[in-house]
């Protein structure tokens, strides 16, 4: 009998940990990992890249196969700080290299590029402090301009134009006056700065993209051509060149794009026309409160509006197409104002950003902002805070715990509104309801209803997207 006992014993034991063995199978499902030579890869089948290794590679080819799932792709960070790394070859067919694939790798000295590779991300290859030697055999449509960033392959090249496929990664001459040679699509970051020899440039046409810090601190620079073809430039490109520093006007525009501004008005509304509103164009600006963009407008870039630390509102038009994840950043107080199931929603979605119906106030001609609620369309119907809305009016609020009544006051005049949205002014019923809608904690109520209820006057600018409230 004890014997029998002891054998269900182990047996229920066993079931336990095959059980077991079973749900951790399921609740871990293994990473596809392949083996060539000493080095294991971690392979994201769906779309053939390599998101990862294990091991001491020395002399690396890429391989374009892995368990007979094809290759196309280096992942983010993929290789990046390996120690062993000496000499890497990515071959033919593979064609992305992302964003700090190769990064920081100290002993990598030589990289061969096929032909194939299309892109060749963010700081791929950056602060490669070894890496003298690349070989590019075709020409990518994209090198991010800090691809190479701090690799002593930049510093160690004694040619006037460091060049590495349609990318213009760094100027060695003397000249004073300098012209970008044709073919060029982008001027990596930092490529002419601190050049204090410098006195004009001709860029080509052609080319696409200003890196950032291209000119930065090239302080005798005054004189630079600008091809139409220039659609991207980075934050701070011609920081503290004579070029920058003579360009006063409120809005400094190059080829539509919004590079800085210069202005002091915290409500600023964009002129209609920009196409962009640049890196850091308003970055650290502390008194900027609102911004209007127009129509025009297509993207949103890195830093635009970073470290605006009062930025309440902006206003986001269905045009605009791309919004770079640090737009905004450290923007703590701003929300986003757009039209539901544009991009800018799913923006602030993704940034869990607050978001609202876009919406701008303005009293007696002058433009208001409301820290207890943003004001929201809903119902073609415009509601403001209601307490917010009689107070910009002149009265003074009173709220009853004991009704739920709201009682305005101004001079001789007394108007009250009901939690059912019923107003009297002055002891007379109002044939129109203002029913309040509860948005965080907040009653916003129909604008134009409550305000017509006490003689004011209200307009809806629909270009500006704008209401316009006169008593």
């Amino acid at each position: 009998m004890v014997i029998y006992l002891k054998k269900i014993r182990i047996v229920a034991i066993l079931l336990i940990l095959i059980f077991s063995v079973q749900s951790f199978a399921f609740a871990a499902p293994r990473i596809p990992v392949y083996k060539v030579g000493s080095v294991l890869f971690f392979l994201d089948k769906s779309s053939g890249t390599i998101t990862g290794f294990a091991g001491d590679p020395k002399d690396l080819t890429i391989p374009t196969t892995l368990g007979g799932y094809k290759v196309v792709s280096i992942g983010t960070g993929a290789f990046s700080g390996s120690n062993t790394l000496n000499t890497l070859c990515i071959p033919e067919g593979i064609s992305t290299v992302s964003a700090n694939a190769f990064a920081n790798c100290p002993n990598l000295k030589s990289v061969e590029i096929a032909s194939t590779v299309s892109y060749i991300g963010s700081r791929a290859f950056a602060g490669c402090s070894s890496l003298t030697n690349v070989i590019l055999k075709g020409t990518p449509w994209t090198i991010e301009p800090d691809a190479f960033q701090d690799s002593s392959w930049i510093n160690s090249t004694s040619s006037e134009f460091v060049i590495l496929g349609d990318t213009l990664f760094k100027y060695n001459g003397t000249a004073e006056n300098v012209v970008v040679p044709d073919g060029i699509r982008s001027i990596a970051s930092g490529a002419f700065a601190y050049n204090t020899i410098i006195k004009s440039v001709s860029l080509p046409d052609g080319l696409q993209e200003v890196g950032a810090n291209a000119f930065v601190h090239c302080y005798f620079l005054s004189d630079i051509r600008i091809p139409a073809s220039l659609s991207h430039i980075g934050a701070g490109a011609f920081d503290d060149t004579a070029w920058m520093n003579s360009r006063n006007d409120e809005f400094n525009i190059v080829n539509g794009i919004l590079i800085a501004y210069n202005g002091s008005s915290p409500n600023p509304e964009i002129p209609d026309g920009v196409t962009a509103i640049g890196a850091g164009a308003f970055m650290a600006n502390d008194k900027l409160l609102s911004v209007h963009l127009p129509q025009s407008v297509v993207y949103i870039d890195s830093m635009a509006f970073g470290g605006c630390k009062s930025f309440l509102q902006i206003n986001i038009p269905k045009t605009v197409e791309w919004i770079d994840e640090y737009a905004f950043a450290g923007c703590e107080k701003l929300t986003i104002y757009g039209r539901y199931g544009a991009y800018s929603q799913s923006y602030a979605d993704y940034m869990e950003m607050p978001f609202s119906t876009e919406v701008y106030v303005k009293c007696n001609g002058e433009k208001v902002h409301f820290d207890t609620a943003v004001p929201i369309i809903r119902d073609d119907r415009t509601y403001l805070p209601l307490r917010s809305l009689m107070e910009l009016m002149g009265f003074t609020v009173e709220w009853d715990a004991e009704t739920g009544n709201v009682t305005c006051t101004k001079d001789d005049r007394i108007a009250i509104i009901t939690p059912a949205g019923e107003i009297t002014v002055d002891g007379v019923l109002s044939p129109d309801l203002a029913p309040p809608i509860n948005i965080k904690g907040s009653n916003l109520v129909p604008a134009r209803v409550i305000a017509e209820a006490v003689d004011a006057f209200v307009n809806w600018n629909n270009s500006t997207r704008t209401v316009e409230i006169f008593y």
